[in-house]
C-alpha cells in the first residue's frame, strides 16, 4: 500500500514542479488499451533444462495522463492500472495486477506523429492463477523501458509502444502441497501495447 502511495505522489509531484519551473502547454487526459505480454523463461525444478513454452494473452491497462509540451518536445508522466497474462503451456495461464508510471520524454517530428520514450515503474498488486499456486517473487517494485510512437488526430490520440522490464523479478510457482517448489518463472514484462487516449483538456501556462 505504501509503494502504491508513492507512485501517486511521484506523479503529482513530477507535475507540480514542471508546471512551476517550465512555459509550456498543458494537456492531460484518460487512456485505455491492449497489452499483449510475453514472459520470460519458465523452467520446471525437475530438469532445469525442460522449458516451459509461452504465449502471450490479451489484456487491458486504464489510466491517465499530464503532457507538457515545449515547441516540439514533451514531457509525459502517466499512472495507470495494467493487467498482463501469459499461458505457460503444461501449467495454467498467470495473471499479473499492477500499478504504473511510466515517464516519458517525446518529441513531434512530423505534424500529429511523435517518437517518446522513458522508465517505466510497476508495482505488482497481485498475481493469480486459477490452478497455480505462488510461492515468493523476487520484487514488486520494479523498472523498465518504453519506447513508442504516437498519432494525435483532435483530441484522440493512438499510440503503440514496446516495453522491458530490467528489474530481475523470478516467482517460485509451488506444486499442489503449496511446499515444494515445481517450477521458476521470469515474470519481467516483455510486452507490445496499443492504447487509445482522450485529451480532456489543453492550456497554456
Amino acid at each position: 500500500m505504501k509503494k502504491n502511495c508513492s507512485l501517486f505522489f511521484l506523479f503529482f509531484l513530477i507535475i507540480n514542479l514542471a508546471t512551476n519551473k517550465l512555459h509550456c502547454q498543458l494537456n492531460y487526459g484518460i487512456k485505455i488499451g491492449i497489452n499483449f505480454d510475453d514472459f520470460g523463461e519458465t523452467k520446471s525444478t525437475s530438469s532445469f533444462k525442460n522449458q516451459i513454452n509461452t504465449n502471450s494473452i490479451a489484456s487491458a491497462h486504464l489510466g491517465m495522463f499530464v503532457q507538457l509540451k515545449m515547441v516540439d518536445f514533451f514531457i509525459r508522466p502517466e499512472l495507470q492500472i495494467s493487467q498482463n497474462k501469459s499461458d505457460l503451456q503444461s501449467l495454467d495461464k498467470i495473471e499479473i495486477n499492477k500499478i504504473e508510471m511510466p515517464i516519458l520524454v517525446g518529441y513531434n517530428f512530423l505534424g500529429p506523429l511523435s517518437i517518446f520514450t522513458g522508465p517505466i515503474f510497476q508495482n505488482i498488486i497481485s498475481i493469480k492463477s486459477e490452478s497455480l499456486n505462488f510461492g515468493d517473487y523476487t520484487n514488486n517494485l520494479t523498472m523498465g523501458l518504453q519506447i513508442g510512437l504516437r498519432v494525435e488526430v483532435g483530441k484522440f490520440g493512438l499510440g503503440f509502444r514496446f516495453e522491458r522490464g530490467f528489474t530481475d523479478n523470478e516467482i517460485e510457482i509451488l506444486d499442489d502441497n503449496n511446499i515444494d517448489i515445481k517450477a521458476y518463472s521470469d515474470i519481467r514484462p516483455k510486452l507490445w501495447s496499443i492504447s487509445l487516449t482522450y485529451n480532456l483538456k489543453k492550456k497554456k501556462l
